[in-house]
């Protein structure tokens, strides 16, 4: 029996098409809703001034347990335990920073920089204070 091309193209051409459309990325906008954006350099900045600090290393880690620290992640919601130990950026860097959209508050929690949503919880941003 002797394949030919036409005996190929019928066989590979189907799974050629199931495949099209999956790949990393495929119509999905990177930008979805509010952000730190621009902010996050200036929030960097503000938490580790030019010159200051520890190397990596020996930096001190948040004070989070690392099960409750893996549940922090864009779009994921704010496990109840942790919204009590929110505290509010600064007033001398929320200054600093664009204004917020409706129904959003900054805040930190350990070593993390939070974007919040209030009525649902969910994160919409967040940037880890620990890397520089």
């Amino acid at each position: 029996m002797r394949i030919t091309k036409r005996d190929l193209l019928l066989l590979l051409l189907p799974s050629a098409l199931l495949a099209q459309g999956k790949g990393k990325g495929k119509g999905k906008s990177k930008s979805n809703g509010p952000a730190f954006g621009a902010d996050s350099r200036i929030i960097l900045d503000y938490y580790h001034p030019a010159g200051s600090g520890l190397p990596p290393g020996l930096a001190k880690r948040g004070d989070l347990p690392p099960g409750l620290e893996k549940q922090l992640r864009r779009k994921g919601t704010l496990p109840p335990g942790l919204r009590k130990k929110l505290v509010p950026f600064p007033s001398e860097l929320d200054a600093r920073l664009g204004p917020l959209c409706g129904g959003c508050r900054r805040a930190t929690l350990g070593t993390w920089a939070l974007l919040i949503q209030d009525a649902t919880n969910v994160i919409l941003d967040i940037i880890d204070l620990s890397r520089r």
